[in-house]
């Protein structure tokens, strides 16, 4: 890539050269985090045998909606013939013009996140008064580095009680946004759909696009959520009407009364990676259920004890919705070990939970 820009700018520069002219050419990145003496990353070209001494002139447009953001001037520099590369140390001092409330004034500030336009207008004033010498402009976005993260409910939780509350992570970093608000979608989960296709396909069961925290209480007047019923929620996260980032789409369920009632020994474990502590068994049968949003394929079980060795593997049928696995722990299993089960799914990805046994 840098071969290509040394050959491209040496090019630039023979044609420049040819036709007595200066370019000034900006160098941002198109999309990403852009920091605001980024914006000063400019390579001049002077054609011409004279020197100049130029000053900058630069206006910031939201290209949405066609307003100006910033406006600003460098200080004076000197371009002789050939080429210069200037940034924001060798262009100061610089002065700046804020034109919209939410700016970061710092010079390594990060731009708020949108879609921009950025004009540049190298202008010499060698003769006394200004004169346009050269003139560009580019478009460019800037993203947050991170959308916002769900926190609670838990992906696929199956839960007691109907959650009082959602939470979430915002968009990262945060020095980008300056009105940052929130829209909550949740969606029922139908029979044979995945969670993304519901929540793009089917009504919302709720949604509220007013929420200005990271956080929503669920009112008590909106509709009961239902037992035995898959949700998928997710967060959309705006600056002002600037698109700032979606969540991942996270599911969960409340249980039946019978579910929540029995011990532990005596229920379906749910198979899931978030869960990270180790069952106790107090019997020598292990209940696994697994939700599968795919079926119709052969499944691979592998038993490992807690060093990784590998004790027993079988292949078992995978629906689509709610599996139940019924499996006997012979003598192989010892009691007072921590022993693991593994599903490993149609797309290689391992579904995890340890457990041991406490009787003899």
């Amino acid at each position: 890539m840098k071969k290509i820009f040394i050959a491209t700018s040496f090019i630039m520069l023979m044609q420049v050269a040819a036709s007595g002219q200066l370019v000034i050419q900006p160098s941002i990145p198109s999309v990403g985090l852009i920091q605001k003496n980024q914006l000063w990353n400019v390579l001049v070209v002077n054609g011409a045998a004279a020197n100049y001494k130029c000053v900058i002139q630069f206006i910031l447009k939201d290209r949405t909606t066609g307003l100006e953001v910033l406006t600003a001037s460098t200080g004076q520099f000197e371009i002789g013939n050939g080429t210069k590369q200037l940034n924001a140390n060798l262009l100061s001092p610089i002065q700046y013009n804020y034109l919209q409330a939410g700016m970061d004034n710092r010079l390594q500030g990060l731009l708020p996140a949108g879609s921009y336009v950025a004009c540049y207008q190298l202008v010499s004033l060698s003769i006394g008064k200004a004169e346009n010498l050269a003139e560009e402009c580019v478009q460019f976005d800037t993203e947050p580095l991170s959308p916002p993260m769900l926190i609670f409910p838990a992906d696929s939780a199956v839960m007691e009680n109907a959650p009082v509350q959602f939470s979430w992570m915002p968009p990262t970093p945060e020095g980008m946004f300056d009105r940052l608000r929130y829209e909550l979608l949740i969606t029922e989960i139908k029979t044979g759909q995945k969670a993304e296709e519901a929540m793009q396909e089917n009504l919302p069961f709720y949604s509220d696009g007013a929420l200005f925290t990271n956080r929503m209480n669920y009112p008590a007047s909106a509709t009961a959520f239902e037992k035995d019923k898959w949700y998928a929620w997710q967060v959309v996260s705006r600056d002002d009407r600037a698109y700032a980032g979606k969540s991942e789409v996270w599911v969960f369920k409340i249980g039946t009364e019978a579910q929540k009632n029995n011990p532990v020994s005596d229920i379906y474990l749910l198979l899931q990676d978030e869960i990270k502590g180790t069952y106790q068994l107090n019997a020598r049968t292990l209940h696994i259920k697994y939700f599968s949003y795919t079926g119709g394929y052969e499944g691979r079980i592998v038993f490992a004890d807690e060093k990784g060795n590998t004790i027993k593997k079988l292949q078992q049928k995978i629906s689509q919705g709610d599996n139940y696995f019924d499996f006997s722990l012979s003598n192989q299993f010892h009691s007072n070990t921590v022993y693991s089960i593994t599903v490993i799914d149609n797309n290689n990805k391992r579904h995890t939970l340890t457990f041991s046994i406490n009787t003899k």
